[in-house]
């Protein structure tokens, strides 16, 4: 995966101690140009730790290990207090949100639905994520629905509408669980017994207890009992 460095001035060292545990899902609301515009000029404030292009192109702006300016929180009573957050550790850390999320902004997209190479770059740059993390912080992030979000769901009242009512959470997760499940490991198929077998499978073959086919595999047990049970009925 290529990753090109733009390094935003719009960030804060550090996380305050804070471990990531969130990657939150934006919209930048304009062309991906625009977006690398907006996060590099220190007049706006604002940064995302990655950008994603509709092409699939990701751009790194603020390192992982810092806190990136995309979806603040506070404890003022204003509409972006921690208390409106639609998720409990979110309300109940009554801490700047920025502080434990990392936050990827996808461009050229207003209802969140992402081309076949943005979804692609999606899938494999929060996979790096979680990697990055685990080994940065010692915490491997879940890949689920709880801990991969949108922002309209740590600021609901400000961003209700990020990133998007057509974003690909469902398929994203689906793809990332698949990478994450253990890939089983199948035998290869042997044609031909080993020879210390070759004369009890060429009978077994001959009484029609087995069909002669892959004679090192592994039995499930319907495979045994039926074994079993034909060598009764030869035997009765």
């Amino acid at each position: 995966m290529n990753i090109n460095m733009r390094p935003s001035p719009n960030r804060t060292q550090g996380r305050q101690g804070q471990i990531p545990d969130f990657i939150v899902c934006h919209i930048t609301g304009g062309s991906f140009q625009s977006a690398i515009n907006t996060i590099l000029n220190p007049a706006n404030q604002v940064s995302y730790h990655y950008v994603v292009a509709r092409d699939g192109a990701i751009t790194q702006a603020v390192d992982i290990r810092d806190t990136a300016w995309a979806n603040g929180t506070t404890n003022s009573g204003d509409s972006r207090d921690n208390r409106h957050s639609t998720i409990p550790e979110i309300r109940n850390r009554r801490r700047n949100a920025n502080q434990f999320t990392v936050s990827i902004g996808f461009a050229d997209s207003t209802s969140g639905e992402l081309s076949p190479p943005q979804l692609a770059s999606a899938i494999e740059l929060i996979w790096h994520i979680r990697n990055e993390v685990k080994s940065l912080f010692g915490l491997a992030i879940p890949m689920n629905r709880v801990s991969i979000i949108g922002h309209y769901q740590v600021t609901p009242i400000t961003r209700p509408n990020c990133p998007g009512p057509r974003f690909p959470f469902a398929e994203i997760i689906k793809q990332l669980q698949a990478k994450e499940a253990p890939q089983t490991i199948l035998p290869p198929v042997v044609s031909t017994p080993s020879s210390w077998a070759a004369e009890a499978w060429e009978w077994g073959i001959t009484q029609g207890l087995i069909d002669g086919t892959n004679p090192q595999g592994i039995p499930t047990r319907e495979q045994m009992i039926t074994l079993l049970y034909r060598y009764h009925k030869l035997t009765a």
